[in-house]
Parts: structure tokens; sequence; C-alpha cells
């Protein structure tokens, strides 16, 4: 599929407030990236929102290719879920932790893990 044909397509698609965007980078690569308007986690303020960047292959059949874009709005409500799930008023499954943080975290062998029966 052609960039062209994939925004065809996307004018398919709809999804709570979402809109979609087909996008080549300086190097010919086409991604797809989503956008809403929600209030910033911090402020509160309302602001645009956008989802991670999903690569396209100009080889992807059509059903691959809205496959992908649903799973770009699977991930972006997980990503909203984690943002919005409080332990103790703390994001606890945040999204934004530095997979550095997280290495040590694991290395500290900070686990809790059932034991198993007797």
């Amino acid at each position: 599929m052609t960039g062209a044909e994939m925004a065809e397509v996307l004018k398919l698609i709809a999804f709570d407030d979402y809109t979609f965007g087909i996008f080549e980078n300086s190097g010919g690569a086409l991604y797809l990236q989503a956008m809403y308007v929600a209030p910033d986690i911090t402020t509160g303020e309302l602001e645009a929102q956008y989802t991670r960047k999903w690569q396209l292959s100009q080889h992807m059949t059509k059903s691959e290719f809205v496959q992908t874009v649903f799973k770009c709005c699977l991930t972006s409500y997980e990503h909203r879920a984690r943002e919005a799930f409080l332990y103790r008023g703390v994001r606890v499954y945040g999204p934004h932790f530095d997979v550095e943080a997280l290495v040590a975290l694991a290395k500290a062998g900070m686990h809790d893990v059932r034991q198993p029966f007797e």
C-alpha cells in the first residue's frame, strides 16, 4: 500500500475523538500516528495528546493496515489506563518509567511472589 492508499483507508476509520495521520520521515519510511485532546495528567489542561508512531510497510495488506490502526487505539487506551490507575495516590503502572530505573528495581529483587502450596 502507498501512503496515499493508507490515507484513504484512514478516512473509513472512526475511534472516539481520535484523528489519524500518515507521515513520512526524511528516509522515506511511513508512520501512523493518532492524536486526541485530553487533560494533561500533570496540569489538567486540555491539550493535544499524541500516540507513539507506528512504522508501516508498503507491503502491508489493507487488513494488516486496519489491524495496525486498531492496535494503535488499543495501545493508546492501555497507556491512558496506566496513567489513570493510582495505588496510594501514585501511578504505579505508569507508562513513562525509565527502563534503566526498571532494571535497577528488578536487580534489587523487589518481587512480590506467592509461595507454593504446602
